[in-house]
């Protein structure tokens, strides 16, 4: 009898810690569930997305945005903000829907520069000085306008100014595809006046003479005649300008006006 009576407590400790078991289980499995349910937020493509497209024009063309997506879905190096991009660009196509992760981008300089030319788009090479390149102080990512000037070559003709492109993207200033690597041109070529104390340091324009412009074909074609048979002079815009600028020619017969 008193075996019976062990076996029985033995027993029903046993049932005991096999629920205890279970429960600590079914805890634990709805805690994962939980969390693999819980929601992140990652940056999406948007539509097709083509190679070569900086981080800063996916955001500013609105063709990635953050979405909610849970834990167990995110990919491995998705990124929740532009700003760990910031700087890169595309290395492989993406397709609507793909989340972007760090693997899918490249620094410029580690791409190359055909890697930050848009599809449909040209690199396109212009000389300038001092004067028409704003004053050394433009930097690869910038968005600038063209401006345009034609001399008459006979005397039935006005010479005029005309804003020929009116937004741009630099890829390139002289040889060098990144901001970071631009400034380091930049402190190479100043260094003995920067140390020296002059104002013409740190604290001035780069001295390039050459920017490389993200260009349509069309568009390439008329600043390359320009460049032939006229002047070129580049203005900056600001990082956040959305609309671009309509005017019509400026010459002598209106300048005044």
């Amino acid at each position: 009898m008193r075996g019976k009576i062990l076996i029985l407590v033995v027993a029903l400790a046993l049932a005991g810690v096999a629920a205890a078991l279970a429960v600590s289980y079914l805890n634990s499995a709805r805690s994962t569930i939980a969390s693999e349910s819980e929601p992140i937020e990652v940056l999406v493509a948007q539509e097709n997305l083509p190679r070569g497209l900086s981080i800063e024009e996916l955001t500013q063309r609105g063709l990635v945005k953050a979405e909610q997506v849970p834990r167990r879905f995110v990919s491995a190096d998705a990124v929740s903000s532009a700003r760990i991009l910031e700087g890169q660009v595309l290395a492989v196509p993406l397709s609507a829907g793909e989340q972007l992760t760090k693997t899918r981008f490249q620094f410029p300089s580690q791409a190359g520069l055909s890697y930050t030319v848009s599809e449909g788009f040209i690199a396109l090479t212009v000389p300038v000085d001092e004067v028409s390149g704003v004053a050394g102080l433009l930097k690869p990512g910038d968005m600038v306008m063209i401006f345009a000037t034609l001399k008459p070559k006979s005397a039935n003709e006005s010479a005029y100014t005309t804003l020929l492109i009116p937004q741009t993207r630099v890829l390139a200033i002289g040889g060098s595809v990144t901001a970071e690597a631009a400034g380091q041109s930049e402190t190479q070529q100043t260094g003995i006046l920067a140390s020296s104390g002059s104002p013409s340091g740190s604290k001035a324009g780069g001295s390039y003479r050459s920017v490389t412009l993200a260009l349509s074909v069309v568009d390439a074609a008329r600043v390359a005649f320009v460049e032939q048979l006229g002047t070129l002079q580049l203005g900056l815009l600001s990082q956040t300008a959305t609309t671009t600028a309509t005017i019509a020619p400026t010459s002598f017969n209106n300048v005044a006006k």
